[in-house]
């Protein structure tokens, strides 16, 4: 097992410096969950700073929900393995302001979106269960009603493609897809008035029928037929602009409901 060897601290914020240093270590592995830390006396005098600065570096680690603490004689500071839902909610907060921030374009969104859930189907054709099918099929019947309002109506949608994910039993497909989904509110914005609501269904409707066939490859033409339309719609309503040339960050922020924007 690899020691712990802490790195001189530079002059500024040395309790952030002490936090970066125990979370890489233990990302490599030094510590396992349920492991002890050190002492904040103990890492007081490693990194020869004041107790109090240790404790604030424990704090800070502990935020990112990596470490627990308990009191008494056996208490402590241990590695925790965080929360799932935790995590996607760190996650979100964090690609929220990286797509306001940064330069992805709708282009971008588009094709990881492309690539990401063209598995998720495949591997729910695969592993669906009872469960994930009821799951997908409801909001497809749901959506069916054309008195829905449009918010309403990405809700359901957004229910359907998340529940793929989830029926592809990879949570690393589903946090990735995550970070697809926070982006789709905005990207949707310059073209879901374009789109023809029984299309989409339909399209939908047809992704289920293959997975609950368990035909990996129907399943996986059924979504490329889904993903074409919507990207032929976008290119329609966007007329002479190129979805490379769109900024995330430049599209009219979407107020929706609990779960975000579908499509």
């Amino acid at each position: 097992m690899p020691k712990f060897v802490p790195e001189t601290l530079g002059r500024k914020d040395a309790s952030g410096q002490i936090a970066r240093q125990l979370r890489n270590a233990i990302s490599e592995g030094i510590w396992q969950p349920g492991e002890r830390l050190p002492t904040e006396q103990e890492l007081a005098d490693a990194f020869d700073v004041a107790r109090a600065t240790a404790r604030e570096g424990l704090k800070l680690l502990s935020a990112t929900g990596l470490v627990v603490s308990s009191r008494g004689s056996n208490g402590g500071t241990f590695v925790a393995v965080p929360d799932a839902e935790d995590v996607a909610a760190q996650l979100s907060d964090a690609i929220q302001l990286w797509y306001r921030a940064g330069n992805v374009s709708v282009h971008d969104v588009d094709e990881a979106r492309r690539m990401l859930e063209l598995q998720c189907v495949e591997l729910a054709a695969r592993r669906r269960t009872a469960e994930d099918l009821e799951a997908i099929r409801r909001p497809v019947e749901a959506s069916r009603d054309m008195g829905l309002d449009m918010a309403s109506w990405l809700d359901l949608d957004l229910l359907f493609h998340t529940a793929i994910t989830k029926a592809a039993k990879n949570r690393i497909l589903e946090l990735a897809m995550t970070a697809v989904h926070l982006a789709r509110p905005a990207t949707n914005s310059v073209f879901v008035e374009h789109l023809d609501r029984r299309t989409v269904t339909d399209q939908h409707e047809s992704i289920f029928h293959a997975i609950e066939a368990g035909d990996p490859q129907a399943a996986q033409a059924a979504f490329e037929k889904h993903a074409g339309y919507l990207g032929e719609t976008r290119l329609a309503a966007l007329k002479e602009t190129s979805p490379a040339d769109v900024l995330v960050a430049t599209l009219p922020q979407v107020s929706r409901p609990e779960h975000g924007g579908g499509l």
